[in-house]
């Protein structure tokens, strides 16, 4: 069995903004993503900024899915033609997280979006053994689903995964 999930050994973890224009200097969500992790111990390893490209997103999730324990994504996600990180990574992986979309759109609808939630788009899952989480790229969704799902739940997720 690999390595198990504990405050001894954290996470390695890696960040991917889709975003046709955030920058380093300009991605507030992929530093609250960065801070949310480090606080709760884990190690940040790697953090990419893309563009709205199914190829640019699938060229690091596949070097990514072998070397850490999580991804998280923020971004692409919408309704656009050219929001396209769910239809390139959903289709990857081994098993969905349906309820993490279901409980995203529950507490955004709760916590002042309302029924403009409807419009929000996310999923989580497996890829070889690492968790995926694909975030959409509003502010307050990332700190939604970071502080109410991701960040408690990332180390019983990661124990049920390795059984």
């Amino acid at each position: 069995m690999g390595k198990q999930a504990t405050e001894e050994h954290p996470l390695r973890a890696a960040i991917l903004t889709v975003s046709n224009s955030r920058t380093f200097s300009n991605d507030t969500n992929g530093l609250a993503i960065q801070s949310g992790l480090t606080n709760y111990g884990h190690q940040v390893v790697d953090y990419a900024i893309v563009r709205d490209d199914k190829e640019e997103i699938l060229k690091h999730i596949h070097n990514w899915t072998c070397s850490v324990d999580m991804i998280i994504t923020s971004g692409g996600t919408g309704l656009a033609k050219r929001d396209v990180t769910i239809e390139t990574i959903e289709p990857l992986f081994d098993k969905i997280i349906p309820a993490f979309d279901e409980m995203l759109t529950l507490f955004a609808y709760r916590e002042d979006c309302g029924v403009q939630s409807i419009a929000y788009r996310s999923c989580a899952g497996v890829i070889h053994q690492c968790l995926v989480f694909c975030l959409p790229g509003a502010a307050r969704l990332i700190k939604i689903g970071m502080d109410k799902i991701v960040l408690p739940e990332m180390f019983h997720l990661f124990t049920e995964m390795k059984k």
